[in-house]
């Protein structure tokens, strides 16, 4: 199956959703994405909204590795400001290597506790590696 990579942007603050839209899409289609899928998400009652997103998910097989990872880096470098990373899952290890703050939020205690530890202990495979560098700028 290959990498997930979760992403969202604040609906509140945008005024261009379409160009953001379209060029995450063609940027993920330019690096061989296998597909995506987009939904909102809310959080809050109707007068008083504490979140407002809009939710990319873009699916890479394993043997583009190479080609999600250059996707990574243009999006960070493009959108930098407006679009946040929320997750990257490993889908067949099962794996969760990068987790956002609001992320943690909605996890389980078990499973943050997982990640907390993999990431204290820095047991990262050597894929996880390359990710992590590219999205925190930090050398591990």
């Amino acid at each position: 199956m290959g990498y997930e990579i979760e992403m969202s942007f604040d609906l509140r603050k945008q005024k261009n959703i379409t160009n953001l839209l379209n060029g995450t899409i063609e940027l993920a289609d330019n690096n061989l994405c296998d597909r995506h899928f987009q939904f909102t998400e809310c959080e809050g009652n109707v007068r008083n909204l504490k979140r407002q997103s809009y939710v990319l998910v873009f699916c890479f097989n394993d043997d583009r590795f190479t080609e999600m990872t250059k996707f990574l880096k243009e999006v960070i470098e493009r959108y930098k400001k407006k679009i946040y990373i929320e997750s990257i899952y490993e889908v067949d290890k099962h794996n969760l290597i990068y987790a956002s703050s609001y992320y943690m939020e909605l996890m389980g205690k078990d499973q943050k506790d997982d990640y907390k530890h993999r990431r204290e202990s820095r047991s990262f495979s050597e894929t996880d590696y390359f990710i992590l560098r590219d999205i925190l700028k930090k050398k591990y």
